[in-house]
Protein backbone atom coordinates (compact mmCIF):
# COMPACT_ATOMS: atom_id res chain seq x y z
CA UNK A 1 0.00 0.00 0.00
CA UNK A 2 1.24 3.48 -0.67
CA UNK A 3 1.68 6.34 1.88
CA UNK A 4 -0.72 8.26 -0.32
CA UNK A 5 -3.09 5.90 -0.59
CA UNK A 6 -2.86 5.13 3.22
CA UNK A 7 -3.17 8.89 4.25
CA UNK A 8 -6.58 8.95 2.25
CA UNK A 9 -7.76 5.88 4.10
CA UNK A 10 -6.82 7.72 7.19
CA UNK A 11 -8.99 10.83 5.84
CA UNK A 12 -12.31 8.92 4.76
CA UNK A 13 -12.12 7.31 8.15
CA UNK A 14 -11.76 10.46 9.89
CA UNK A 15 -14.42 12.21 7.53
CA UNK A 16 -16.61 9.78 8.12
CA UNK A 17 -15.92 9.92 12.33
CA UNK A 18 -17.39 13.94 11.78
CA UNK A 19 -20.19 12.57 10.09
CA UNK A 20 -21.67 10.03 12.41
CA UNK A 21 -20.79 11.89 15.26
CA UNK A 22 -22.83 14.85 13.34
CA UNK A 23 -21.20 18.09 15.25
CA UNK A 24 -17.42 19.29 14.19
CA UNK A 25 -17.29 19.26 17.97
CA UNK A 26 -16.67 15.97 18.52
CA UNK A 27 -14.05 15.68 15.82
CA UNK A 28 -11.16 16.43 18.74
CA UNK A 29 -9.03 12.84 19.08
CA UNK A 30 -10.02 13.62 22.79
CA UNK A 31 -13.36 12.41 21.73
CA UNK A 32 -12.42 9.60 20.21
CA UNK A 33 -9.80 8.24 22.89
CA UNK A 34 -12.80 8.84 25.48
CA UNK A 35 -15.83 6.95 23.18
CA UNK A 36 -13.65 4.22 21.50
CA UNK A 37 -12.15 3.52 25.05
CA UNK A 38 -15.71 3.88 26.41
CA UNK A 39 -17.18 1.56 24.23
CA UNK A 40 -14.53 -1.22 25.06
CA UNK A 41 -15.45 -1.68 28.89
CA UNK A 42 -17.68 -4.31 28.70
CA UNK A 43 -20.84 -2.65 30.77
CA UNK A 44 -20.23 0.82 29.67
CA UNK A 45 -20.95 2.12 32.68
CA UNK A 46 -17.77 4.74 34.34
CA UNK A 47 -17.72 6.59 37.48
CA UNK A 48 -17.70 10.11 36.33
CA UNK A 49 -14.38 11.62 38.36
CA UNK A 50 -12.58 8.64 36.60
CA UNK A 51 -13.23 9.25 32.75
CA UNK A 52 -10.57 12.02 32.64
CA UNK A 53 -8.22 8.68 32.45
CA UNK A 54 -9.56 7.89 29.33
CA UNK A 55 -8.37 10.84 27.71
CA UNK A 56 -4.66 10.90 28.60
CA UNK A 57 -3.20 13.63 26.19
CA UNK A 58 -5.43 16.14 28.19
CA UNK A 59 -5.56 17.75 31.97
CA UNK A 60 -7.92 16.13 34.17
CA UNK A 61 -9.74 19.99 34.34
CA UNK A 62 -10.14 19.65 30.37
CA UNK A 63 -11.34 16.48 30.86
CA UNK A 64 -14.21 17.17 33.05
CA UNK A 65 -15.02 19.67 30.40
CA UNK A 66 -15.30 17.36 27.58
CA UNK A 67 -17.34 14.97 29.62
CA UNK A 68 -20.08 17.80 30.09
CA UNK A 69 -19.75 18.70 26.25
CA UNK A 70 -20.68 15.31 25.62
CA UNK A 71 -23.71 14.76 28.31
CA UNK A 72 -24.90 18.74 27.49
CA UNK A 73 -25.64 17.18 23.75
CA UNK A 74 -26.87 13.87 24.58
CA UNK A 75 -24.24 11.14 23.88
CA UNK A 76 -22.86 10.45 27.66
CA UNK A 77 -26.10 10.02 30.05
CA UNK A 78 -25.68 10.98 33.60
CA UNK A 79 -27.24 8.89 36.77
CA UNK A 80 -27.05 8.95 40.00
CA UNK A 81 -24.52 6.36 41.76
CA UNK A 82 -27.22 3.92 43.64
CA UNK A 83 -24.28 3.16 46.03
CA UNK A 84 -23.70 6.62 46.60
CA UNK A 85 -25.82 8.58 45.81
CA UNK A 86 -22.91 11.77 45.75
CA UNK A 87 -21.13 9.97 42.89
CA UNK A 88 -22.81 9.78 39.45
CA UNK A 89 -22.17 6.97 36.64
CA UNK A 90 -21.62 7.89 33.10
CA UNK A 91 -22.91 5.32 30.31
CA UNK A 92 -23.04 6.47 26.31
CA UNK A 93 -26.51 6.66 25.14
CA UNK A 94 -28.02 3.98 23.06
CA UNK A 95 -27.80 6.57 20.15
CA UNK A 96 -23.77 6.64 20.60
CA UNK A 97 -23.52 3.24 20.78
CA UNK A 98 -24.99 2.92 17.59
CA UNK A 99 -22.64 5.59 16.36
CA UNK A 100 -19.37 3.99 17.26
CA UNK A 101 -20.21 0.85 16.00
CA UNK A 102 -21.33 2.65 12.56
CA UNK A 103 -17.59 4.22 12.61
CA UNK A 104 -15.72 0.87 13.57
CA UNK A 105 -17.64 -1.25 10.92
CA UNK A 106 -16.44 1.51 8.00
CA UNK A 107 -13.16 1.91 9.91
CA UNK A 108 -12.84 -2.05 9.25
CA UNK A 109 -14.12 -1.91 5.47
CA UNK A 110 -12.43 0.81 4.29
CA UNK A 111 -8.67 -0.73 5.96
CA UNK A 112 -9.93 -4.22 4.07
CA UNK A 113 -8.39 -2.86 0.83
CA UNK A 114 -5.16 -3.42 2.24
CA UNK A 115 -3.91 -6.61 0.48
CA UNK A 116 -2.25 -9.33 2.60
CA UNK A 117 0.58 -9.50 -0.29
CA UNK A 118 0.72 -5.42 -0.47
CA UNK A 119 5.10 -5.01 0.41
CA UNK A 120 4.81 -3.22 4.03
CA UNK A 121 7.24 -0.16 3.86
CA UNK A 122 10.44 -0.40 4.15
CA UNK A 123 9.90 -4.25 3.04
CA UNK A 124 10.15 -5.33 6.30
CA UNK A 125 7.66 -8.13 7.54
CA UNK A 126 7.94 -9.73 3.66
CA UNK A 127 9.36 -13.31 3.38
CA UNK A 128 9.45 -15.55 6.25
CA UNK A 129 6.35 -16.57 7.76
CA UNK A 130 4.12 -14.61 5.35
CA UNK A 131 1.84 -16.23 3.05
CA UNK A 132 1.63 -14.61 -0.42
CA UNK A 133 -1.25 -14.34 -2.56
Amino acid sequence: MERRQFVQLINLTDQYWMDVLGDELFHDLNYYDLFTRMWLKHDHIFHKSALHQLMPNISQRTAVKYVQIAIDHGLLIEHTDPQDLRSKRITMSVDLKRKIELFLDYSISVFETFSPSSPLPMGEGRGKGRHET
